[in-house]
């Protein structure tokens, strides 16, 4: 555990000083913002103090930690693209360096963190290397000073590289907070909220988690999954396979994550009263892939208070199990579990018309160019978006490119990679825009 991370305040504090950080200090922010999809690109800048000349990473060697370079060897690139479902693929990313900096490591250490990442930055402008729009950084010295993630920002000590760190540290790069408990009398570290990193089926909860065990090219250990909540957040949920609990008694079947047979949901929502960031989330996770090294499958409840996820734990001294059952703000859930399927008995007291971390605000509504498109748009374009998918085909035509050529006068769309729908290009310009401005267009707590 790092004990110089900034101590969390409570979501709407935490998100209100994460910007308010971000702009005093000159870091990347706003295009960071979730939900996150596509061929999402990073610059890895590796950069030495004065007065160390070592370089514990090659450029090469850090490309396939981090990169598409490095498919199939257990580093980032494989993490993401698994947990997000394919929804994320680390791709037009570079690993440059070594830049050395102008300072030696006793002034580094005396600098403030918004100008310790902006002098490696310089270091590389310096170098030749100038961050492409639209990257994402990462900052790895050669050696340790620093470490920590926020919004499109990352600070790496190169001499202690974990997978589990860097995805952590990766996530809040992708927009994340930190995972809690409902346990006020857990504290992970003096510096520490009470219940924060207290979920370790979740990697928000950093070093405190299930790992599956040491595996993969780079010899560390890997990180474990993410919860229902953290991935409804960053849109690599199907919102087909989202249920959502009705005012009155109801029965949900509930796939996993980790083996989905495509009948079932994967995540309940239930909510509580009627504010929309306060709800419980209900999912089953099994023992499997990234979430191997959890104790058994299990049934998770989270409660979510504007944004933040709480595991519900037992509370009465002993194990500190995750709760099968509760029944609190009006509300009942009972859990139980049967080979590859959970199921979920819900009482709500109340029915809440449209909530969830990637909600529209008022005037627009989810493009739905598929079910994993949670971009918002004007019901104009919404509607315009079904029009051209509902004659995808009839647009293509065999070419010298492949077998999804438009016809004259169309182009693909690319409201995503891989999207072949073929429109005009004034409606993929449209598909862009509407891309840049997602961010301000999401309803947050």
């Amino acid at each position: 555990m790092r004990t110089h991370r900034m101590r969390r305040i409570g979501a709407r504090g935490t998100a209100l000083l994460a910007a308010v950080l971000l702009l005093l200090l000159g870091l990347p922010q706003g295009a960071g913002a979730v939900p996150v999809r596509g061929y999402t690109g990073w610059s890895i800048l590796m950069c030495k103090v004065s007065d160390n000349t070592s370089e514990p990473h090659t450029a090469g060697w850090l490309r396939s930690f981090f990169t598409d370079s490095g498919a199939g060897t257990g580093g980032m690139y494989d993490y993401f693209n698994s947990v997000s479902a394919g929804a994320v693929q680390i791709r037009n990313s570079n690993a440059a360096g070594w830049y050395t900096m102008p300072y030696t490591l006793a002034q580094e250490q005396g600098r403030d963190r918004g100008t310790r990442f902006q002098d490696c930055v310089a270091a590389a402008r310096a170098g030749g290397y100038t961050v492409p729009a639209g990257h994402r950084t990462i900052v790895v010295t050669n050696v340790g000073i620093d470490w920590w993630g926020s919004t499109n920002a990352i600070y790496l000590d190169g001499t202690g590289l974990s997978s589990v760190s860097v995805a952590h540290e990766m996530l809040h790069g992708y927009g994340l907070g930190h995972s809690y408990s409902n346990d006020t009398g857990y504290r992970n570290a003096p510096w520490s909220q009470p219940g924060e990193y207290d979920d370790p089926w979740d990697e928000m909860s950093a070093a405190n988690v299930y790992s599956p065990g040491v595996g993969g090219t780079y010899g560390n250990a890997r990180p474990v999954g993410l919860v229902a909540y953290h991935l409804d957040k960053l849109g690599w949920v199907d919102h087909s396979r989202v249920a959502v609990a009705p005012a009155g008694w109801s029965s949900h079947t509930l796939t996993s994550f980790q083996s989905d047979d495509g009948s079932h949901p994967q995540l309940l929502r239930v909510p509580i009263g009627t504010d929309p960031f306060h709800y419980y989330t209900v999912e089953f996770t099994r023992k499997l892939g990234y979430s191997a090294g959890i104790p058994n499958d299990v049934v998770l409840i989270h409660e979510i208070v504007n944004g933040t996820p709480y595991l519900q734990r037992t509370l009465d001294g002993g194990a500190r199990l995750p709760v099968g059952s509760l029944n609190a703000n009006g509300d009942s859930i009972s859990t139980s579990i049967s080979g590859g399927t959970a199921t979920v008995t819900v009482y709500s007291a109340t029915s809440v018309a449209a909530y969830g971390p990637n909600t529209c605000v008022a005037g627009y509504v989810w493009r739905d160019g598929d079910n994993r498109d949670y971009t918002c748009v004007t019901p104009a374009n919404r509607s315009q978006t079904a029009a051209d998918n509902a004659v995808r085909a009839g647009r293509w035509v065999s070419g010298p490119y492949g077998p999804h050529t438009c016809v004259n006068g169309y182009v693909w769309r690319e409201a995503w990679p891989g999207d072949d729908v073929c429109v005009t290009p004034a409606l993929r310009s449209q598909a862009a825009a509407d891309n840049a401005a997602a961010p301000s267009r999401v309803l947050h707590p």
